[in-house]
């Protein structure tokens, strides 16, 4: 016996399932009742709406969670760039093509009733009140879990989806601009935005986002046949860095996870308005370093930077071009905190060892590519710029001070530089005596603060503490409880 009220939702559900399909039809098939029109490009009562059955046609689970979903956000962020003003419209047509299966396959029910489609397709019409800044572009992806979207002009979609035995499709009138230069670019860039995502668009010049996407375009393209397939024998990029610690920080990353430096190939003044909130130089610089592969490791230098002809020992040692024999890393050169220095490993032993870093010396000059700022078996870096002339180097210091508390500067840090004692120019013009590394236990002349006495005035005019020989000096970071 069936009540009333059921009766009547009985015959009115059979009543519309006569036109449009219900949500019993794709229960326990594996499809979702995937948006045609995307729900988040609505909000209160018009995202309800969207999730009619009438919005809805069955897509795999994986192409609607994942890949379709994906692209209705780059769509979205990517218009909302765009309309910057009041001065455009964008309208956004989406459709399927009709497959052969149908759900539901089984259960207790009326079965194919829901045909599948075999794509989805995106058309957008963006129009302008300036015409020549008008555009239009869209997209087909194929039903299935791999990703298989395509990104084509909205002439092309027409073309696809007006293939026999379908009928002529036409979605915008005279095809909203396709084909023109707005358009070309409007896909370019939409096309950037889905292969790089957005921290790297942001980080990464025009440039770079081209050379990048070029490399990717070529590798991924199916134009060429796999036997024609290239393959990648380099690359070459270039990082720009607000200062030298962030510089140094950033290169102990890549050199530990891809045996990889960054070496200083120029480094620039900044602007008092690009300054940092912290207490900074007068001569403040922004860094810039090319990516090469970490030499110590690979064994083409000694742990000093020396280059090397041939190894010994299991490559724990080489032979130098002057047939000296020098130590050599088996592990990248990193910064140890506690020793103040650079080390690295050869095969069980920590030694000293010479980072790879720079190719500016301390005058501005370029050192030759075969022979960047190192120790070379010195007590200081340096490098030759030419076939018989070479210069100092800055060292690799983590944020050295002079003794006033200046910074000194990231491309003249604290070193003797030919005189008895460290020094460093804190500006263009002005230098000082200095520690040699940013805290509050190094005094100058490489001397080392009391554990129970850090740097301080201590009643004096000048920062001071009584130093690990029981004697005093100066220091340079006051230490504050």
């Amino acid at each position: 016996m069936m009540l009333e009220g059921a009766k009547e939702f009985k015959n009115k559900k059979d009543e519309i399932k006569k036109t449009q399909a219900l949500s019993s039809d794709y229960e326990q098939t594996g499809y979702d009742r995937g948006h045609l029109y995307p729900n988040s490009f609505q909000c209160g009562e018009g995202c309800k709406a969207t999730f009619t059955l009438t919005n809805a046609a069955p897509m795999d689970a994986c192409f609607n969670r994942i890949h379709w979903k994906l692209w209705e956000g780059y769509l979205k962020t990517f218009l909302i760039n765009s309309l910057h003003d009041e001065e455009a419209t964008a309208y956004i047509v989406t459709g399927t093509v009709p497959g052969q299966d149908k759900i539901p396959q089984s259960g207790d029910r009326d079965l194919k009733r829901v045909t599948i489609p075999s794509h989805i397709w995106t058309a957008v019409c963006y129009e302008h009140k300036e015409h020549d800044k008008s555009f239009s572009f869209g997209y087909i992806g194929l039903n299935q879990p791999e990703f298989n979207i395509e990104l084509m002009s909205v002439s092309e979609i027409n073309k696809q989806l007006s293939k026999p035995p379908n009928p002529p499709v036409k979605i915008f009138h005279d095809d909203c601009f396709s084909g023109k230069p707005a358009s070309e670019e409007a896909m370019k860039q939409f096309l950037n935005q889905i292969k790089l995502p957005e921290h790297l668009r942001f980080q990464m010049s025009k440039s770079a986002q081209n050379s990048l996407l070029s490399i990717f375009d070529a590798i991924s393209s199916d134009s060429t046949g796999p036997s024609n397939e290239p393959t990648v024998l380099d690359v070459t990029a270039t990082l720009a860095f607000d200062s030298s610690t962030s510089h140094l920080t950033s290169t102990e990353t890549l050199k530990r996870r891809f045996d990889t430096s960054c070496v200083v190939t120029d480094v620039k003044k900044r602007h008092r308005s690009d300054k940092q909130k912290r207490q900074v130089s007068e001569g403040s610089e922004s860094i810039e370093c090319r990516l090469v592969p970490e030499k110590s490791v690979d064994g083409k230098s000694s742990a000093d930077g020396s280059p090397c002809s041939c190894s010994e020992d299991n490559g724990y040692k080489c032979s130098t071009q002057e047939s000296k024999s020098k130590s050599c890393c088996s592990t990248p050169c990193l910064y140890q905190e506690q020793l103040k220095g650079y080390r690295c490993y050869s095969g069980k032993t920590q030694i000293e060892c010479s980072p790879q870093y720079s190719l500016i010396t301390v005058k501005g000059n370029r050192c030759r590519d075969d022979h960047p700022c190192a120790t070379y078996g010195k007590d200081y870096y340096w490098c030759f710029i030419n076939d018989k002339s070479w210069e100092h180097c800055s060292p690799p210091l983590w944020g050295s001070r002079a003794k006033d508390g200046k910074y000194c500067r990231s491309n003249y840090a604290c070193a003797k530089y030919d005189k008895n004692d460290p020094w460093c120019y804190t500006d263009d013009k002005n230098w000082n005596s200095c520690c040699t590394s940013d805290d509050y236990f190094s005094a100058v002349n490489y001397k080392t603060c009391k554990p129970d006495h850090p740097c301080g005035y201590y009643g004096k005019t000048y920062l001071w503490c009584n130093t690990t020989d029981g004697k005093w000096n100066y220091c340079c970071k006051e230490f504050k409880k």
